[in-house]
């Protein structure tokens, strides 16, 4: 050992002698693993410069949303509904078989609803891009807004569609200018 008191012995000792390591072959990237990049990173450069879904994304996004939202507001009206339909005199498994039912039922039904709904709008989208060479502007999401409500009720008739058509269009529209409105306003 090294003698304290004499400083020395201290340093000749440590020459002799070097402390192992059993990491020092391994060179560890510790420093990657906590700094990460902020920006996405791509294998391609044609993936960077893409700035829109591809059609099967576009599809799965406004499917699944579609039915989700569908699915929640359908089971908050179905359960509502449940709660006020109860009789009185009724016991609490009976009004929970009531809410349940109601909730479910009405959940399937504007799930399916909107998720049809989705998937048409994403199916026009794409359709409308393709058409348009690939010009993916806001004029596109309202002509998809505006061909998903005419086609969604044609089967009802020309009149019923062509107003369905013309609401789904304002909504596109209103979706369109709330999104330009949350990225001016809403730092993402």
């Amino acid at each position: 050992m090294a003698d304290p008191m004499n400083p020395s012995t201290g340093d000749q000792q440590q020459q002799k002698y070097r402390q192992y390591n059993p990491y020092q072959k391994i060179n560890l990237p510790y420093r990657q693993i906590y700094e990460l990049p902020t920006s996405p990173e791509f294998l391609f450069e044609e993936e960077a410069t893409k700035k829109r879904l591809s059609w099967g994304e576009n599809l799965t996004f406004f499917t699944g949303w579609g039915y989700l939202t569908g699915s929640l507001l359908g089971a908050a009206k179905g359960t509502i509904d449940g709660i006020r339909s109860a009789e009185r005199g009724e016991s609490l498994k009976i009004r929970t078989n009531r809410i349940l039912n109601s909730g479910g039922l009405a959940a399937r039904r504007s799930g399916n609803c909107l998720g049809s709904l989705g998937l048409m709008f994403a199916a026009m989208e794409s359709g409308v891009t393709y058409l348009r060479d690939g010009d993916d502007g806001s004029l596109t999401t309202v002509i998809a807004g505006l061909a998903t409500g005419a086609l969604y009720r044609a089967a009802s008739g020309p009149r019923s569609a062509v107003v369905a058509g013309a609401v789904g269009g304002v909504t596109a529209l209103a979706a369109v200018a709330g999104r330009r409105i949350v990225k001016r306003f809403v730092p993402i």
